[in-house]
């Protein structure tokens, strides 16, 4: 009884520091995905405030190039045409708005006066002259298109300051995003308004995107959970191979003491055997058996 207490308790200890490795290895998990969102939240912070910092810089830039650009052109801005105005605004976004981007697959993106893109040569923009209310939609439609981009169109429309992320192509920063598949196609930005115009009220949106797993791998936030990620994965594998191992031991014993009772059995038969015989050979019973035999002969006789 005493025996089969102790194996119970055994067994009780065993599982209960099964379930407390099992706990913390998931509690280290936990963490290590809790920093990698903390990271991430951090980084688009951060990078978000240097986009808007950016585009505020372009904004105020973007009123001195249309009076620079009228100088040179030798234009009034009552007369000029609405092709000149998309001249211009092409101009700006060439040779200021993208040699000012982050990583070199950011975009920057001028929104002109009748809130059409400002054509920017991309492969995956073919859409020039269509108002941004119009082609956003028409990219949602296509396999692995735009989406949640509800609040950056509201602001644009609006000539609204703000920040945000949204999606144009699921597969943009696909170089940077590696295991990270779900970070591909998000897009950091910000964006603001610049009056180039007040007088004739003509009026742009500055803005520069760009994607998330790019600012990852680009701020080594990535490497930081990478090894978090490589830690965790060479605890979990020990802790395994180290429970695997006991499992395996624990099979044995349970072998060897099925062997163990297996032979105390045959051990047993084998004694009772002996003593039997024992017992068959002894003076005593060979004397028991021939009075035995001459009573059965007295008892024939009458």
């Amino acid at each position: 009884m005493l025996k089969k207490l102790f194996q119970n308790r055994a067994q009780s200890s065993f599982y209960a520091l099964l379930f407390m490795t099992v706990g913390l290895v998931l509690f280290g998990w936990y963490n290590v995905y809790s920093q990698y969102i903390s990271l991430r939240e951090a980084t688009i912070k951060s990078i978000q405030a240097a986009e808007l910092e950016i585009v505020q810089t372009f904004a105020r830039a973007a009123k001195l190039y249309w009076a620079d650009q009228l100088t040179i052109m030798g234009i009034d801005s009552n007369t000029i045409t609405p092709e000149q105005i998309q001249d211009i605004e092409l101009r700006f976004l060439k040779g200021y708005v993208k040699l000012h981007l982050l990583v070199d697959e950011g975009d920057g993106w001028v929104i002109g006066n009748d809130n059409s893109m400002v054509f920017d040569e991309s492969d995956d923009f073919p859409y020039f002259g269509v108002p941004i209310d119009q082609f956003l939609p028409m990219q949602a439609a296509v396999a692995g298109g735009a989406r949640d981009y509800d609040q950056m169109l509201d602001d644009v429309l609006s000539r609204r300051e703000g920040t945000g992320w949204y999606v144009w192509d699921q597969n943009k920063g696909i170089n940077y995003a590696g295991l990270y598949t779900w970070e591909k196609g998000i897009e950091i930005g910000a964006w603001t308004p610049a009056v180039v115009d007040e007088k004739n009220n003509i009026r742009w949106m500055i803005g520069v995107t760009t994607p998330l797993a790019a600012i990852m791998q680009e701020s080594g936030a990535r490497d930081s959970v990478n090894r978090s990620f490589l830690f965790m994965a060479v605890v979990t594998v020990v802790i395994g191979l180290v429970f695997y191992s006991f499992l395996l031991g624990q099979r044995r014993v349970r072998a060897l003491q099925k062997e163990v009772a297996q032979l105390k059995i045959v051990i047993d038969e084998n004694r009772k055997k002996k003593e039997v015989e024992q017992i068959l050979e002894s003076d005593y019973f060979q004397s028991l058996q021939k009075r035995a035999a001459e009573i059965r002969a007295k008892s024939n006789k009458f």
